[in-house]
This record gives C-alpha cells, structure tokens and sequence, in this order.
C-alpha cells in the first residue's frame, strides 16, 4: 500500500509541475485560456503517450486513468494568474518543468522494467518520457526544443534512468530506489541551471574555397 502510494504522488507532482511549465510556456506566447491547457495536457502526458505506444502499452495510460488529464487541465489553470510573475523571473518555470523531467523519466524507466524490457531500453523509454513532453510543447510554442540546445537535459534524464536501472539491479529497497534516482536527476538539473553547464557543441569548419 505504501509503494502504490508513493507511486501515485510521484506521479501527481510529475503531472503539475509539468502542467505548470506548460501553462508559463503558453502565458510567455500570449495563448488564450484554451491554448494555456492545451500545452499544459501535452507537456504532461505527451512523453508517457509515446512511451506507450514504442512499448505497444495500448491503450495508453491517460485514456485508462483519465484523471491525468483533469489533474494537468486544473493546474495549468491555476497558474494563469501566475503567469506574468513568472515569465518575469523565468526561475518558476524550469524549476518545475526540471521537476516533471527528473519524476517522469525514472518513472517510465520503472514502467519499462515492468513490462520485461532489457536495461538499455528502459533507460530509452525513461529518457523519452522525461524528455518528450517538452519537445512538443515547444514545438506548438514556436520554440526550439530545449534538448536541441547546449542544456544539460536530457543527461540528466538519462543519469537518472540509468541509475534506476542499476538499483534494480542490485534490489535496493523500494522508495529508495526512486526516490534516489529522482534525487540525483533533479540534482543535476538544478545544478545546470544555476552553474550554466551545457553540452559542448559540435561544429564543422566551412572548408576554405580552392
């Protein structure tokens, strides 16, 4: 009971704080009411839908529990009179959508585990739940998606599911294993974000003409 518990918080706070940034995102373009809870449904769900459907988990989660959706609609409301505060600092805004990141992508990589996928591939789906969301978010919001860019993102999704992975291996007690893991991709992200890491980019030199 306490397991499926923790599970189900976890969850939630996934949820709204990726409904959150979704709905600051919507409020940064200047969306109505409607396009405030489209972005915030989608960065919610959107990751977990396409985990589903690679993993032939069908029908996917929020169309069995419904109640994903209501959740994500109320809190991407609920941040409309917030909105101009936080475009303003900004901070708001990666701070949950680091929050839905690290949850989500330990999460789906928990998922994956259960339906019989090998380590590997566990860690791939944790990484496109974690990470997915956001791209279509941006996507709609005319915006580069954050994992094109030098941002430590999607690494820290990936640390985080790998490590996941790694506890199970070595059945580290339940709860430990996830809250750990969401710990330390949360952790890395946070860090990111104050100390300005980014990815080294790779860039080709235009070949001098003849």
């Amino acid at each position: 009971m306490i397991a499926i518990n923790l599970l189900v918080f976890l969850q939630f706070v996934g949820i709204a704080a990726f409904a959150v940034s979704g709905a600051l995102v919507a409020g940064e373009r200047e969306m109505d009411w409607f396009g405030v809870v489209v972005l915030g449904v989608i960065v919610a769900v959107g990751g977990g839908t396409i985990r589903d459907m690679m993993l032939g988990a069908t029908p996917v989660f929020w169309i069995v529990s419904p109640w994903y959706v209501a959740v994500a609609s109320v809190f991407a409301l609920a941040t409309i009179p917030l909105a101009r505060w936080g475009i303003e600092v900004r901070r708001p805004m990666l701070i949950a959508d680091a929050i839905g990141l690290a949850v989500f992508a330990v999460l789906g990589t928990r998922k994956a585990l259960e339906m019989g996928t090998s380590g590997p591939v566990a860690v791939i789906m944790g990484v496109v739940t974690g990470v997915f969301g956001g791209v279509i978010r941006d996507v709609l919001a005319n915006r580069t998606p954050i994992i094109l860019k030098r941002e430590v993102y999607a690494l820290a999704a990936l640390v985080g599911a790998a490590l996941f992975v790694v506890f199970a291996q070595f059945e580290v007690p339940a709860s430990l294993d996830l809250w750990g893991s969401i710990a330390v991709a949360l952790l890395i992200r946070l860090l990111a974000l104050a100390r300005r890491w980014s990815i080294p980019t790779f860039r080709i030199e235009p070949a001098e003409p003849d």
